[in-house]
C-alpha cells in the first residue's frame, strides 16, 4: 500500500476514535467539526491555481485537528513545493495525532490556542481552516471581551459579544498570513445575513481582497455530525480594492457550481444581507415603495417554556390527570398537526383542531396550589424531582411553573420550515385564544390595523391570501438556512418582507406616502 495512502487512512481511524471518545456535548462546545479528506481537496485544487506555480508555499492551518487540510495539501502540491508548515491545535489529544502522522513530511504542530498566539516561525503563503464552529455563549466572558478588543486594536472593527468563535479566529489570522498571501475559510454561512455577520463582512472589504465565495447547497450537509450549512472564501492579504470583481457560486460542487455571478466589491454593502446573491445572482434592493410586513404587524416570537414535554398536554391526559383546566391556557401545536389555514374557534376561545392542546400556566404560589388542588401540586412536585425547574429557562422565573404573559395573535408562521415541493413557511390565521409556542411566530395586527378590521371584518381573508401569496424564496431570502435545507425566519426578518396589497387595502393606498394610515 501507498504509503501516503496509509497515513491518511490512519487519520482517519485516528479522527474516528477521538471522536467516539467525546460526547456529542463536548464536541459542539469545542466546535469540532473535521473537514471531510474530499472537500480539502476539492477546495486545495480550486485553491492550487491563486499561488505562484513555482516558488515554495508556507503552510498554516490554524484549526489542524487531525491534519485533513494539511493531507489535502500534500495531495494537490508537488513535494518540492511544500515550504514551511504549521498546524495549531488547542485539543492536546489532536496535536499529538497530527504531530505523529505529519511531523515526517514537514508540520510543526503547536498545541495552543491559536487566538491567543502572537505569531509563529514564518508568515503563511497559504492560511486555510476549518475553525471551530463555536458559540458565543460557550466562549467566557473575560475571553470574549479580550477577542473583541483585540480586533478592535488590530483591524479598527467593532465586533459583536455575540459572535462565533469562527470570526475572532478569520480576525486573529490576518497577522499571520503573508502580504499577497491567500487565505481560504470554511465557515458556517450564517454570516451572511446574521448581524454579528456584518464585522465579517466590513473585514472582507475593508481589509482584503476577496477572490471568491461558494455556499453550498445547503440541502446537502457536508459535515455528517452537524447540522450546519457552510461557505469557502477565498481572500488575498492585499489592500482592499473597490474595483475589484468578487465572484459568487452556489452549489454541491466547488469545480462545477450550479450558480456563478460576479460583484463589484465597491457594490456591496456589510449590513446587507448577502445570502439572496446567490439565489438571484444580484443584492435585492429594498423597494422604499412597497410596503413591509411590520408596516401592518408586530412581529414576536412564541413563548418558550422551557420544557414542552412537560408543560403542554394534550385535553385528554389534563382530564385523565384531573388536573384543573382553569391553570392551563389553550396553545397552538406543531404546525404539522395543523392542516388548515384557518384556525376556528369554540365558544370558549379554544382552537377548533382534532387534537387540542393546552399549556400549564399558573402564578399561584405553591404552598396555594397545594390548599386548593393537591393534584396539581403532585403534578408539579413531579416536575421538580424530573429536574424541570432546574432547567435555563424555569430557573429564571418565579414561580418556575409559570409562563410568559402573551395574548393570542391573529395570524402565525412556522418559525422554522424546509423547502419542498409546497411552502417552506405558511401563514395561518387563528381565531381563537389560542397561544403559541417558540415554534411559531405571531403576528399582531397594529392599533390602526385592529380599527381597520373592525369595520370590515373581510379584510381577514384577503390579508391571509396575501400572506400566504409571499413567494417562498422572498422569506427564504429574508431568513437564514441551515444544513439539510432547514431554512429559519427572525422577527426581525419576517417582518422586512415585502408584500403586495390586497385590492381591499387599495382605497387605503396614497401612492406617494404608502398607506395613508401608517
Amino acid at each position: 500500500m501507498n504509503k501516503f495512502i496509509e497515513t491518511e487512512n490512519e487519520r482517519k481511524e485516528g479522527q474516528f476514535l477521538i471522536d467516539k471518545s467525546r460526547t456529542k456535548l463536548y464536541r459542539n462546545q469545542l466546535g469540532q467539526f473535521a473537514t471531510p479528506n474530499e472537500l480539502a481537496i476539492e477546495i486545495l485544487e480550486e485553491t492550487k491555481y491563486l499561488l505562484n506555480p513555482v516558488s515554495k508555499i508556507n503552510f498554516l492551518d490554524p484549526a489542524i485537528g487531525s491534519g485533513s487540510f494539511f493531507s489535502a495539501f500534500l495531495q494537490v502540491f508537488e513535494k518540492d513545493r511544500i515550504g514551511e508548515s504549521f498546524g495549531v491545535d488547542i485539543d492536546r489529544d489532536f496535536s499529538t495525532l497530527a504531530e505523529n502522522l505529519w511531523s515526517n513530511q514537514g508540520l510543526k504542530v503547536i498545541n495552543a490556542d491559536f487566538t491567543k498566539l502572537n505569531g509563529i516561525d514564518a508568515k503563511a503563503d497559504l492560511l486555510i481552516a476549518n475553525p471551530p464552529y463555536v458559540r458565543h455563549h460557550h466562549i467566557n466572558e473575560i475571553d470574549k471581551k479580550t477577542l473583541v478588543d483585540n480586533a478592535q486594536s488590530s483591524l479598527n472593527i467593532k465586533v459583536s459579544a455575540l459572535s462565533g468563535l469562527y470570526c475572532h479566529f478569520l480576525f486573529h489570522a490576518h497577522k499571520f498570513i503573508k502580504e499577497n498571501g491567500i487565505s481560504v475559510w470554511l465557515i458556517p454561512n450564517e454570516f451572511l445575513d446574521v448581524n454579528y455577520g456584518v464585522a465579517v463582512k466590513q473585514y472582507l472589504l475593508n481589509k482584503v481582497e476577496v477572490i471568491r465565495i461558494h455556499r453550498f447547497n445547503p440541502e446537502i450537509i457536508k459535515f455528517s455530525d452537524a447540522l450546519v450549512s457552510s461557505t469557502v472564501l477565498w481572500f488575498r492579504n492585499t489592500k482592499a480594492n473597490l474595483n475589484n470583481s468578487i465572484e459568487f457560486t452556489f452549489g454541491d460542487s466547488i469545480t462545477n457550481p450550479q450558480k456563478r455571478t460576479s460583484i463589484m466589491q465597491s457594490s456591496l454593502n456589510p449590513k446587507e444581507k448577502w445570502s439572496s446573491i446567490f439565489q438571484s445572482g444580484d443584492l435585492k434592493q429594498r423597494n422604499s415603495k412597497n410596503p413591509c410586513i411590520k408596516d401592518l404587524f408586530t412581529i414576536r416570537r412564541g413563548i418558550a417554556t422551557g420544557n414542552n414535554n412537560f408543560f403542554i398536554l394534550n385535553e385528554n391526559k389534563i382530564d385523565h390527570m384531573q388536573l384543573p383546566k382553569i391553570f392551563f391556557k389553550p396553545i397552538l401545536p406543531s404546525p404539522k398537526l395543523i392542516d388548515n389555514t384557518i384556525i376556528e374557534t369554540d365558544k370558549d376561545g379554544n382552537p377548533c383542531l382534532t387534537e387540542r392542546f393546552f399549556v400549564l400556566n399558573c402564578d399561584m404560589s405553591f404552598s396555594e396550589i397545594e390548599n386548593k388542588c393537591h393534584l396539581l401540586a403532585d403534578y408539579i412536585k413531579n416536575g421538580e424531582q424530573a429536574g424541570v425547574s432546574t432547567g435555563y429557562i424555569c430557573k429564571n422565573r418565579n414561580p418556575w411553573y409559570s409562563q410568559e404573559k402573551r395574548n393570542a395573535p391573529l395570524f402565525v408562521c412556522n418559525y422554522i420550515g424546509r423547502e419542498n415541493s409546497t411552502k417552506a413557511f405558511r401563514f395561518l390565521l387563528n381565531k381563537s385564544q389560542a397561544i403559541i409556542s417558540n415554534s411559531y411566530l405571531g403576528l399582531y395586527p397594529k392599533p390602526f390595523f385592529y380599527k381597520l378590521l373592525e369595520s370590515e371584518p373581510s379584510l381577514l381573508d384577503e390579508i391571509l391570501e396575501m400572506l400566504n401569496a409571499t413567494p417562498t424564496l422572498e422569506l427564504i431570502n429574508k431568513g437564514r438556512v441551515y444544513g439539510g435545507g432547514m431554512y429559519k425566519l427572525e422577527p426581525k426578518e419576517l417582518e422586512n418582507v415585502e408584500i403586495k396589497l390586497p385590492v381591499g387595502f387599495q382605497k387605503y393606498v396614497n401612492p406617494v406616502k404608502q398607506l395613508t394610515l401608517f
